[in-house]
């Protein structure tokens, strides 16, 4: 199958489906189940494109772009999960636009030349760590942003919070959640790069770490005040703001000035 057929498909599935959820939305109305089956074939779809880009040529491809697309692929698997379990929409609706966009950038920018990937099963484990942790810190950024929009509409303008938002309490819940799964598999990731032959010395690598281990200190930090002072609602939303923006920026940052700028 095309990747530029299926890309195609996915960029549709996606678009129908955030006009039908912001629709129903606006009107009051409650979705219809179909909507959820539509979600999970495009995240089929999707998730399929996202193995032809990495791994349907001549070794494994982990571009910039390729890279972005599996991550949103399993922020969206997620997302789909908590649709299905407690009938999340805030979330959804501010994830498929970002999913679209990720397959769009894959399909019509340049892609670098394929990196090779040693095959070896704890550089593997490191990779997956990674863009697992991503994925799951995506939706935590996305979740933080609508914590602090929920918190501030409450606190001055509470007859304008629309109720697809859910309550505050299970919002900063929710993200808590996102926040400790994507910590511990950062902690994984950071983890193994002590097994594996880096070096150092490279400019790129060496700014990856930098980036990645202040992104995880500030996570630690977060963390610890959690569960040791209590640490909640927007506080903590704009800390983890600034953590994922941190590791977005070592790693995208790092491959976007390798493969695009030198």
């Amino acid at each position: 199958m095309s990747v530029i057929f299926l890309g195609s498909i996915s960029i549709a599935l996606y678009a129908c489906l955030f006009i039908y959820i912001w629709r129903c939305l606006n009107l009051g109305q409650t979705m219809h189940w179909l909507a959820s089956a539509l979600c999970g074939l495009a995240i089929i779809s999707h998730g399929y494109l996202s193995y032809l880009l990495i791994d349907g040529g001549q070794g494994q491809n982990l571009s910039l772009f390729n890279v972005f697309v599996m991550t949103t692929w399993l922020a969206m698997c997620l997302v789909g999960w908590n649709l299905i379990k407690h009938q999340a929409h805030s979330l959804l609706l501010v994830s498929l636009p970002i999913a679209a966009i990720s397959i769009l950038e894959a399909l019509v920018l340049p892609s670098a030349p394929p990196i090779p990937n040693s095959g070896d099963l704890v550089n593997l484990v490191h990779i997956l760590s990674g863009i697992a942790a991503m994925s799951i810190l995506l939706l935590a950024a996305l979740q933080s942003t609508l914590v602090i929009y929920l918190d501030k509409g409450l606190r001055h303008h509470p007859a304008s919070i629309h109720p697809w938002l859910g309550s505050l309490q299970s919002m900063e819940r929710y993200l808590i959640q996102l926040l400790t799964t994507g910590f511990v598999l950062m902690s994984v990731s950071l983890f193994l790069v002590l097994l594996l032959p880096y070096d150092l010395t490279s400019n790129q690598v060496l700014h990856k770490v930098i980036l990645t281990s202040v992104s995880w200190l500030v996570l630690a930090a977060l963390m610890f005040g959690r569960f040791i002072k209590g640490w909640r609602g927007v506080f903590a939303a704009k800390w983890s703001l600034l953590a994922v923006f941190l590791l977005l920026l070592g790693y995208f940052g790092s491959k976007l000035v390798v493969e695009f700028l030198l």
